[in-house]
């Protein structure tokens, strides 16, 4: 009997010790994490595929909003419509609605960009997806994220362009997130009738509404990536960059981010003025509404509107036939930008990036191409002397030819560029300086890209605008249809993207094995520090090959937003 007590005892004992490690092992499980491989979303689940970076996984297409179509159209983006098993995410989702033979092959940026249809997915309303390439291992990996917003003027592009296959920056230990969001008339339109339908009494400002709900998606299902919802980096080039600084105007996505990478944003951080201003909402309506009775030639209702598919304003004449429905429209829509300042997503407040304030606790990127000018014209020109000496008396004064002095037709072409191009430069390195000095615990960054590409007539085109995108991403390859590239374009994407990834994991582009970036900050009687990138190098530096043309831009920047040296300190 006492043999069998002890048994007993001996029994419970194991037992109570295994009941003690069976939820410690489930315990250890859970701190491990997960592995990185069907992943839920809004909708239902996903599976990635394959890069062509070892450990790098891709999930194309992902939707983080519905259909924009019918009913949908110019409403706030609606919640996923869901799917029964794992959606492999092999392919691309479809861009947005727009004209999708804007850059043919044969012209600049058809032959820069868009000359592989394997990255041309067709365009449709059901566009509101996004890309997620992960190098994460584990579901708590936690890595930071960057979330790229594409440019294209807001009203082109999308998120699968070639020059943002981001495997070889996500291996840099962040996750890249790339996302759409309706452009031109789709992501715009503004009208009474949307208006009195909208809960908030407002319309327009679509795009930046899909652009607030894709942060949240972020926000909800990034960690099942392996990413951290808590540090999240918003980017944007061109249109991109003035849509990261929507997000920087927009209440509705205060806490969804904590760094901000604005990429050749014209305006920078500086609050424009005029035309460029935002929009005040009844004006909006009223021109809108104007806008599309001339097009069709007679008052039209939302419900007619809407009843229309979206091809049929693609290809559809106005009244007077001498555009499309969609140009015609596009062109009301996006007048001024296209924001609106309508009390709900922007507000008078929200909009003033230069109160004080304004980014306390946000770090921030800002910088431009040394060309911005040169992609952005037809091509290689002629400017008359004369011209040219008029146009930079009236910008300039007098002093101009201190700094700008062509001696021929075709010199003065380029140097008329070149000035609005350096305008520009000048534009973010204020922004940085004034932002550093208005706001609390933040960090402030300045680039300056003046690495042009080879081939394709890089003497007149330079460091042109877009150009650093290749770059950024790491995304050059040796395959056919893109440049030939050189040595010194590897090594410059290389040290870029490393750049890059290093500010979206700790708000500082500064590492092993790269040049020192020194913050932008204004000094009195000492010139901003910022980094120029320029034939395969990075260099910390306070002027651009041409101080002569700093400091005479510098004085019409300060000017043009009323600024005075004294608001920099």
């Amino acid at each position: 009997m006492k043999t069998f007590k002890s048994l007993i005892v001996m029994i419970l004992s194991v037992a109570c010790v295994f009941s003690t490690i069976e939820p410690l092992q489930s315990q250890a499980a859970r701190q491990e994490g997960k592995k990185v491989d069907i992943v839920k979303v809004e909708g239902g689940l996903v599976k990635g595929v394959k890069t062509d970076v070892d450990g790098v996984q891709l999930f194309k297409g992902v939707p983080f909003a519905g259909s924009t179509a019918g009913e949908n159209r110019w409403k706030e983006p609606q919640p996923v419509e869901p799917w029964n098993g794992v959606k492999v995410s092999d392919s691309w989702g479809d861009q947005v609605m727009q004209e999708v033979n804007l850059n043919p092959v044969g012209t600049f940026w058809g032959d820069e960009f868009y000359f592989d249809d394997s990255f041309t997915p067709k365009a449709s309303e059901n566009g509101l997806n996004l890309n997620v390439y992960t190098p994460a291992k584990k579901t708590n990996d936690k890595l930071p994220v960057l979330v790229y917003i594409h440019g294209g003027g807001n009203n082109h592009g999308h998120a699968s362009e070639m020059e943002f296959y981001a495997s070889k920056l996500a291996e840099k230990g962040i996750i890249v997130v790339t996302v759409q969001y309706r452009v031109s008339m789709f992501g715009f339109l503004a009208l009474p009738e949307l208006s009195e339908e909208s809960e908030q009494g407002v319309s327009g400002n679509y795009a930046v509404l899909d652009l607030v709900k894709s942060l949240n998606w972020v926000n909800d299902y990034i960690a099942g990536f392996g990413g951290n919802p808590n540090e999240v980096t918003i980017a944007g080039q061109s249109a991109g960059a003035m849509n990261v600084t929507a997000l920087l105007r927009t209440p509705l996505a205060d806490g969804l981010f904590n760094r901000a990478i604005i990429q050749s944003g014209f305006y920078g951080l500086l609050t424009a003025q005029g035309a460029s201003a935002y929009k005040p909402l009844k004006a909006t309506e009223t021109q809108a509404e104007n806008a599309v009775t001339k097009a069709f030639g007679k008052e039209m209702s939302l419900d007619e509107l809407r009843a229309l598919p979206a091809e049929y304003y693609m290809t559809t004449k106005t009244a007077d036939g001498t555009q499309t429905l969609y140009d015609s429209l596009t062109a009301a829509s996006l007048q001024g930008g296209g924001y609106i300042l309508d009390g709900y997503v922007f507000t008078e407040e929200s909009v003033d990036l230069m109160r004080d304030g304004a980014l306390d606790g946000i770090d921030i990127m800002i910088g431009g191409t040394a060309d911005e000018m040169t992609s952005l014209v037809p091509g290689p020109s002629n400017m008359s002397l004369e011209d040219f000496q008029n146009t930079m008396k009236a910008t300039y004064g007098e002093e101009y030819s201190k700094a700008y002095n062509p001696t021929n037709t075709t010199e003065a072409y380029n140097l008329s560029l070149r000035a609005r191009s350096d305008q520009l430069h000048q534009t973010y390195l204020l922004s940085a300086e004034y932002i550093q000095a208005h706001n609390k615990n933040l960090n402030v960054y300045t680039y300056y890209f003046d690495h042009a590409p080879p081939g394709r007539n890089e003497e007149f085109y330079g460091a042109f605008h877009s150009s650093e995108l290749w770059y950024f991403f790491n995304s050059i390859r040796n395959t056919a249809g893109q440049r030939s590239w050189t040595p010194a374009d590897y090594s410059m994407a290389e040290k870029m993207s490393s750049y890059y990834a290093n500010f979206v994991k700790k708000g500082n582009p500064n590492g092993n094995g790269l040049a020192k970036w020194q913050e932008t900050s204004y000094k009195t009687g000492e010139n901003s520090a910022f980094v120029r990138w320029f034939d395969g190098k990075a260099e910390n530096v306070t002027s651009t090959p041409y101080p002569l043309r700093d400091a005479l831009n510098r004085n019409v920047v300060l000017k043009a937003f009323g600024m005075t040296e004294e608001d920099l300190k």
